[in-house]
């Protein structure tokens, strides 16, 4: 009896321990684990918490790095703002943000404005600011929703900044995929520091949210609200499924399970007028795999690189209508498009050669995702692209350029009998990736939009305040273009 109860307790701790036992001749043994989905399973999260989802810096925050940080932050803000020519980003507002959210916030409570969708998704982020300026006199209200735009711009920059310090560690480096959010030379016929179009640099702001693990508990508590902030604003959010498994495997911290929630019920609530059959983005039609690839080939990695004025402009109005491209010389076109795929040859040619120190991984996985945003946002969409549909996977290119190109240790007298990176060849290269995208954000920092040519807000205000003197007036209707605003009388 002893000697059974022995033996039971023997196979029971082998097979509790996954290991294979052999009882067929009344013998008790342990045989070898047989490598299996456990053992792959295993060998993946290793392999994902070793080179994708690195720890940022452990301890305290301390001053020093939340005045840098807020440095950083009022300064993006500003070169956001400044890029709008005409009476400027503080005494103008436009398209879905003239139409919808002041208007809505004006004339109803936040809770019925959260919970109205624009053009069938909903935009919570973009509410909260809007019921912030509404708070504020009606001359400021225009002001305070442009300071929020660009604000966030700035913030998702500095999340960019903070995530990729374990991936690229030279804080020049992560200037280089931080600093972008507020100057991208490309879709600003569409996408001018108003708060319904943040989502496009939200996206941006995800895959990092994503990729970072922090190490301090600061960054433990923003990291999931960064995430909700996005998933609540933008439906396309979905589209990082795969990461976000990957980073339940990798890491299985509070913190990821909350970031994991946080995606959840963003992707939850904007997809439920869909599946309340609500939606109004059904009645376009299907585009096909080819045609994305055409387009990123064609608009995003050439405009990304080389400013869309160079590529003969956005091929859309602000509306989104076709517009036909500037194109002086179409040879010439064709090898700016050429140039800009023989930039990233090159660039991936000196990872491969070890020219420098690249970052496989990271590589690897903006690229997918720069290609699998573009996707989400044009496979069900009419068939002209929108600029605004460039501005995530032109910022994920970016990622792919600059990890690419991340150098190696400096050649000096000490080293230069080591093989390896050459340090100088990788900052030469990364010198080279600065001033080309230097030059296409001065070439297309301030140009001329529907929010340009609108009239300046303090004239609106001072007509409304006149209208409102008449007896009888209880609101006044600003109209310009295809928006407009309705300002209650009593708001005056």
């Amino acid at each position: 009896m002893i000697g059974t109860l022995v033996a039971g307790k023997v196979v029971r701790g082998a097979m509790s321990q996954g290991a294979d036992t052999d009882v067929s001749s009344g013998h008790v043994g342990v045989l070898p684990a047989r490598p299996g989905f456990r053992r792959l399973a295993g060998g993946a999260r290793d392999w994902l918490r070793a080179e994708l989802f690195l720890r940022t810096e452990t301890g305290p925050v301390g001053w020093r790095k939340i005045l840098l940080g807020l440095a950083f932050v009022v300064a993006g803000t500003a070169v956001a703002l400044a890029r709008t020519r005409g009476p400027g980003a503080l005494n103008t507002i436009w398209i879905e943000d003239a139409k919808f959210l002041l208007p809505q916030a004006l004339t109803h409570s936040f809770w019925v404005c959260a919970n109205t969708p624009i053009s069938g998704y909903y935009q919570e982020s973009a509410r909260l600011v809007t019921e912030l300026a509404v708070q504020f006199p009606v001359r400021l209200m225009p002001a305070v929703m442009s300071i929020g735009a660009a604000a966030q711009y700035a913030c998702y920059g500095l999340v960019a900044y903070i995530a990729s310090g374990p991936h690229l560690r030279s804080p020049w480096l992560r200037l280089l995929v931080a600093a972008p959010v507020c100057a991208i030379p490309l879709a600003y016929t569409q996408v001018d520091v108003d708060l319904v179009t943040v989502q496009f640099i939200a996206l941006y702001g995800a895959f990092w949210a994503l990729l970072w693990i922090p190490g301090t508990r600061a960054g433990q508590i923003l990291s999931p609200l960064v995430m909700l902030s996005v998933a609540t604003t933008t439906v396309l959010v979905v589209v990082y499924a795969p990461l976000v498994a990957a980073r339940l495997i990798a890491d299985r911290s509070k913190n990821a399970v909350f970031l994991a929630s946080c995606w959840l019920a963003g992707v939850a609530l904007e997809m439920s007028p869909t599946l309340r059959g609500v939606a109004e983005h059904d009645k376009y039609p299907y585009n096909g795999p080819l045609f994305v690839l055409e387009n990123y080939a064609t608009r995003v990695v050439p405009r990304a690189l080389f400013g869309e004025s160079a590529l003969g402009g956005p091929g859309t109005s602000y509306r989104g209508n076709p517009v036909p491209l500037h194109i002086i010389n179409q040879a010439g076109h064709n090898i700016l498009i050429a140039a800009a795929w023989l930039v990233v040859t090159v660039v991936l040619a000196a990872a491969a050669t070890r020219l420098t120190s690249p970052d496989w991984p990271l590589v690897v996985t903006a690229a997918i995702f720069s290609v699998g945003v573009f996707t989400a946002e044009l496979l069900v969409n009419v068939p002209t692209v929108q600029p605004r549909y460039a501005v995530a996977p032109a910022l994920l290119l970016y990622v792919v350029i600059v990890a690419a190109l991340r150098p190696g240790a400096p050649l000096g007298p000490e080293s230069a009998s080591q093989s390896g990176p050459n340090g100088d060849v990788g900052w030469l290269l990364v010198a080279g990736f600065t001033v080309l995208l230097a030059v296409a954000v001065a070439l297309n920092f301030r140009v001329t939009n529907g929010r340009t040519n609108s009239p300046p807000w303090t004239t609106v205000v001072t007509q409304a305040e006149a209208a409102c003197a008449r007896p009888g007036v209880t609101a006044y209707t600003y109209t310009h273009e295809w928006w407009q605003t309705r300002i209650p009388c009593s708001k005056l």
